[in-house]
């Protein structure tokens, strides 16, 4: 009898223990947002919690901002704040989001972390027309973000429940993605540079005993390109179409006219590509694009006053070409990366018409061959999107004529042309990395 009453008793203390932790429901806090009008968006997630109270605990907004003060993570929202901050209130999750243009549109995106560590539970996002209907996602919001939120068992020690934390509190700055440490890709990206170029362009005649050709060491050059891209992976991989351009500026030449006088000669080039575009900004930094599409590129020098020996005809190559770039951080902090660039391509070109008349009608086609190295700098903590690059750039072009032709028959002609770019990038709809202000 005394040892039934014993486990009667002990049966009587454990019940209530084990009926509260049965009974425990996620205690979820909101932390910052990033973007525009973040207060409104912020409040707007609090306040559909805040409803659940049966079914979760809330945690309000200035008690997260109280907490994150006294720890010293005052409005920061990078991955070592937020399990911080989670850990000291113990809660289950914490909620951070993001409301942003993109394009014509306004898309609140909204990521639910563990409290203890920050891990990524799930992500749910909502797309209005106008910054003024956000409101009209209340309904929806818990249907989305109950589906995440859960007890953490690993959740050491849990505060009774008490109650509901209130709403309101500042915000603090602006950051993308919890735990990122680089900014994501653009929707648009832009980049405009300029520099210096030169070409050499060698052609040993058959029968020749210095190969004619032209020398170009230096003359200005401008250089543009722009990008459009479908993102998906948390606007960390996108596909879309690329064009970039390059226009020389002062380019000018000099020949001896058949009188053995020094004369100007008109003299211009140009340099188009475009195609599709494969880019990739891993979270831990740097980035990463691959280029398939076709390439126009001329250079003509009007050599009709020249004696015969030293006339050339004009250079084009038109056909398909692949590239590719990446860049390797060896700096990524606080919203700036900092590394080398380096890059590759390969074009299947087709030899211009009066190239082939002058110097051998055969082979149609030639290939080119080019690569690139810099150092690369994006400034995400300045402004989303925002880089310098400092390139210097290769391609040459390798052509065996054969056949009949009008001057007399090339073999193995040369045509290199090198430049040396400094570009500003730019790209509109990046966020900023996790933690930068």
């Amino acid at each position: 009898m005394k040892l039934r009453a014993g486990c009667l008793a002990g049966a009587l203390l454990v019940a209530p223990v084990v009926c509260e932790a049965q009974a425990r429901v996620p205690r979820v806090a909101v932390g910052p947002f990033s973007g525009t009008r973040v207060e409104i968006a912020r409040s707007l997630v609090a306040s559909a919690l805040q409803e659940r109270a049966g079914e979760i605990e809330f945690v309000g907004v200035s008690e997260y901002n109280t907490a994150a003060e006294g720890l010293g993570y005052t409005g920061q929202i990078n991955e070592e704040a937020l399990s911080a901050v989670g850990r000291e209130l113990h809660v289950d999750a914490v909620i951070v989001g993001s409301f942003e243009r993109r394009g014509t549109s306004w898309r609140l995106q909204v990521r639910i972390l563990r409290g203890r560590d920050a891990r990524s539970e799930g992500t749910a996002s909502w797309e209005v027309a106008r910054a003024e209907e956000l409101m009209s996602l209340r309904p929806e919001l818990w249907d989305q973000l109950s589906t995440f939120l859960r007890v953490d068992n690993g959740n050491e020690a849990p505060p009774p429940r008490g109650p509901v934390g209130r709403r309101g509190g500042s915000e603090g700055p602006s950051g993308p993605e919890p735990g990122a440490r680089a900014g994501t890709l653009g929707w648009l990206e832009f980049q405009l540079g300029g520099g210096l170029a030169s070409r050499s362009w060698r052609l040993p005649v058959l029968g020749e005993a210095t190969p004619r050709g032209y020398e170009n060491s230096a003359y200005g050059e401008l250089q543009g390109r722009a990008a459009a891209y479908l993102r998906w992976n948390g606007d960390r991989l996108g596909v879309g179409l690329e064009f970039r351009a390059s226009v020389p500026v002062g380019l000018s030449s000099l020949g001896r006219s058949t009188d053995l006088r020094v004369i100007p000669l008109a003299t211009s080039a140009a340099e188009v590509l475009f195609g599709a575009s494969l880019a990739l900004r891993p979270s831990q930094g740097g980035f990463a694009r691959f280029g398939l599409g076709v390439v126009f590129h001329s250079f003509s020098v009007d050599t009709a006053r020249l004696v015969p020996e030293m006339r050339l005809a004009k250079a084009t190559y038109v056909g398909l070409r692949v590239g590719g770039e990446a860049m390797i951080p060896l700096i990524a902090s606080g919203g700036f990366e900092f590394g080398p660039l380096f890059g590759g391509e390969l074009r299947w070109v087709g030899v211009g018409s009066e190239q082939r008349q002058a110097f051998g009608s055969l082979p149609g086609t030639t290939l080119g061959l080019g690569t690139w190295l810099g150092l690369c700098f994006t400034m995400d903590r300045i402004a989303p999107g925002l880089g310098l690059r400092a390139v210097a750039e290769f391609v040459r072009y390798r052509t065996n004529y054969a056949g009949p032709a009008a001057v007399g028959t090339v073999s193995d002609a040369v045509d290199d042309f090198t430049r040396f770019i400094v570009a500003a990038t730019y790209a509109l709809g990046a966020e900023r990395p996790a933690g930068a202000r």
